[in-house]
């Protein structure tokens, strides 16, 4: 816990905004169980403007929130919202934005599995516009403890905010010594989605932080959240 507690206090040093989207490409590993997670982020915009020219708070705080349920037969629905300011504002340039994310995992063998998905939903602050995200993805899954993924993605104009709407995303999550628990994924090219994000889990908690592609106009930020798993 302690660890937990000194981290907090870091990820305001280590965060720059704006960073990228949320898509989340790895449903739950178990089957008929439900999770909610809820997350913050931190972004720190030093002399930095809105589109319109007005000054950006120096530091934002936005809350991400969801709720998924996987069924026995392969099947995941996710309910999210992401980048709710709490505090600050203009990090993002969607705000409050809300998905349905649907997917469906198929088993090739007893290690191999193909997953296909889909993410829609739309902005609930400011200019409502219709979000689209989909991938696929070829998942190794020896055990439990390990699971590895990657595929192509696609995502629309509206959400990528450039022509720049096709590339690859790969991701990792790794299970160790009981209690803990490492997540990574990575989506290419030079969009509003492109970048990483690295948490490393302690029970249910968690911490990290994003990093930008090259060239994809994200920043840095950090990451705190709360993942519980239930049935």
């Amino acid at each position: 816990m302690k660890i937990i507690l000194l981290l907090f206090v870091l990820l305001p040093v280590l965060a720059y905004a704006k960073g990228q989207r949320k898509i989340d490409t790895t449903p739950n590993a178990g089957e008929g169980e439900w999770t909610f997670q809820v997350e913050q982020n931190y972004y720190h915009n030093p002399n930095q403007t809105s589109p319109a020219g007005n000054a950006l708070p120096v530091d934002t705080y936005y809350i991400n929130a969801s709720l998924d349920y996987s069924f026995e037969n392969g099947s995941d629905i996710q309910i999210a919202t992401y980048n709710c300011p709490v505090a600050g504002g203009g990090a993002q340039n969607y705000q409050c934005d809300s998905y349905i994310n649907l997917s469906q995992t198929l088993d090739i063998t007893d290690d191999w599995q193909a997953l296909i998905g889909s993410q829609n939903g739309t902005v609930f602050s400011g200019p409502m516009k219709w979000h689209n995200a989909d991938y696929a993805l070829a998942v190794y899954q020896p055990d439990d403890t390990l699971n590895l993924h990657a595929g192509p993605y696609f995502v629309d104009k509206d959400l990528a905010t450039t022509t720049n709407t096709v590339g690859y995303t790969g991701g990792l999550l790794i299970k160790y010594l009981e209690s803990w628990q490492l997540q990574a994924d990575y989506f290419s090219g030079h969009n509003n989605i492109s970048g990483a994000n690295i948490n490393v889990f302690w029970k249910q908690y968690y911490v990290g932080v994003g990093v930008p592609e090259h060239n994809s106009g994200n920043e840095f930020y950090g990451i705190v959240g709360f993942k519980a798993i239930f049935k």
